[in-house]
């Protein structure tokens, strides 16, 4: 081979060298570039910010004690609705006690019409008297309705309490579920994501090694390759100096072998690093299409499916979300049937009080029976009967006596019973609305969580877009820079 030809062919494997050696120092910072996000850490980002919004969530468990503290007050409703049924028992002796006062009566007035104008009197007295005991029966009656009316409302609020708790219990137990089934996919997610990016991560100290070492040799082949030159063109301008340029000659072989060796060493180091490259990345798919098919693949067989978890949980949340609004529209009402059960006690104890006269001027009317059958000998006869109308009265006084004791302590002690009962429900409801609110952002969480782990599904990806095509790209280079070890060893045996 000329000299002139050798110059050539080391100018050509000079500007190889360093097209090869430009591609690759601009190729590994950019495959160096850990910090890129990726498809896996959206999905890495998605998953902990889920399990951080269900794990700061509001505790629902306390939700499910509510009702205990709740226990004393229907405790003592069911006391008072025993002091109702004792009302109802003396509203029925009342009722009958009237009822005999009218047949008493209207005996006392037969017996007062037979007697002509002397029975008149009594005949007009008695007259008043079983108009009074109409009058006493139809309040009673009154007064029974009332009381059924009150035991209705007193129901309604077991009812609507029951709805209350209902939903609480309900809140609690799904919050709880959500919380557990989080805690469950974290825990099978999140170590087979941190052990596919360990893993996905051993490439880049093998790139920096590869990159270290192309660096290194970079400097002293194109150093080499250029001195080779050097001495090629000192060796063509002593062509007519057989004996100089013969010198020359062998000196550019000796370099040229030199430079064969430095790029078979390096040759070996690339292609080891390499080899690792490789065979990193082809473990980091395989890894990767594993890690999809069990937690990212919807068709797939079992229950570690993220997307299908994800909805699980959500529907647990908006069930949750509904239990809330089921607990304010039972909630509302509640207010309103505690204040009934009172106002209605008041109204039983005012149709109550409608007796008090009655049974005043039915006294009045005995008192003026009592008078006319003693000084009127032609009604003697209805002494007994008077007698019996007095001993009824006083029966009947002596029930509405008991009669106002009861109402007057159910009066009493519901009224406060249930203001009390009220306020606690309205700090219950106050925590219910907090805890409402914060379960709401929770769900948005969630549901902004599901459209992150959709898009991150749709195309997963361990390392950065395009670095598969750069891991070639750098590939190709390498093989580039070994074929340019066999055309340096051809020029150092042609030289």
């Amino acid at each position: 081979m000329s000299v002139t030809q050798s110059i050539s062919d080391t100018g050509s494997i000079t500007k190889k060298a360093e097209s090869i050696f430009a591609q690759l120092d601009s190729l590994f910072p950019e495959l160096l570039q850990k910090n890129t996000r990726t498809s896996f850490h959206q999905l890495l980002s998605t998953v902990e910010t889920l399990s951080t919004s269900i794990a700061s969530s509001k505790d629902s468990a306390a939700l499910a004690h509510f009702g205990e503290k709740y226990t004393p007050v229907f405790e003592k409703l069911n006391e008072k609705i025993e002091d109702l049924k004792s009302l109802d028992k003396m509203i029925a002796e009342i009722k009958e006690d009237s009822e005999q006062m009218e047949l008493i009566a209207l005996n006392a007035m037969v017996i007062s019409v037979k007697s002509g104008e002397k029975g008149l009197a009594f005949s007009k007295i008695t007259e008043n008297l079983q108009r009074l005991s109409k009058d006493m029966f139809q309040y009673s009656d009154k007064l029974s309705a009332e009381e059924k009316e009150l035991l209705d409302d007193i129901n309604s609020l077991k009812a609507i309490f029951s709805g209350i708790l209902d939903a609480q219990k309900s809140i609690a137990a799904k919050d709880s579920e959500c919380t557990s089934e989080m805690n469950l996919l974290v825990s099978k997610v999140t170590p087979a994501m941190e052990e596919l990016r360990s893993e996905a991560n051993t490439i880049y100290p093998t790139i920096e090694s590869t990159r270290d070492t192309v660096r290194e040799n970079s400097s002293v082949i194109l150093g080499d390759l250029q001195e080779l030159s050097t001495v090629l063109k000192d060796a063509e301008r002593y062509e007519d100096t057989p004996d100089i340029q013969k010198n020359y000659l062998e000196r550019a072989k000796s370099l040229a072998y030199q430079i064969s060796n430095s790029f078979g060493s390096a040759c070996q180091k690339f292609a080891g690093n390499w080899g690792e490259v490789i065979e990193i990345l082809d473990k980091s798919d395989g890894s990767r299409m594993d890690f999809e098919s069990r937690f990212l693949n919807r068709h797939a067989f079992g229950n570690d499916n993220l997307e299908r978890s994800l909805e699980s949980i959500i529907s647990k949340f908006g069930i949750i979300i509904s239990e809330f609004n089921k607990y304010y529209g039972v909630q509302k009402d509640l207010q309103a049937t505690c204040q009934g059960i009172t106002a209605k006690a008041k109204t039983i104890y005012s149709v109550f009080e409608n007796l008090r006269p009655v049974m005043s001027r039915l006294h009045h009317v005995r008192i003026l029976q009592q008078i006319e059958v003693s000084k009127n000998d032609a009604i003697k006869s209805v002494q007994d009967s008077v007698t019996d109308m007095d001993n009824l009265i006083n029966s009947a006084n002596k029930i509405l006596d008991n009669m106002e004791s009861v109402l007057e302590s159910f009066i009493h002690d519901t009224s406060t019973m249930l203001a009390n009962f009220v306020v606690s429900i309205q700090n219950d409801n106050d925590e219910m609305t907090r805890l409402r609110n914060d379960k709401e952002v929770c769900y948005g969480d969630l549901m902004t969580g599901q459209g992150n782990l959709v898009a991150a599904t749709q195309t997963f990806t361990v390392f950065p877009e395009g670095f598969q095509s750069k891991c070639v790209m750098a590939q190709q280079n390498l093989q580039e820079f070994m074929r340019l070890n066999a055309e340096i060893g051809t020029l150092a045996d042609n030289i």
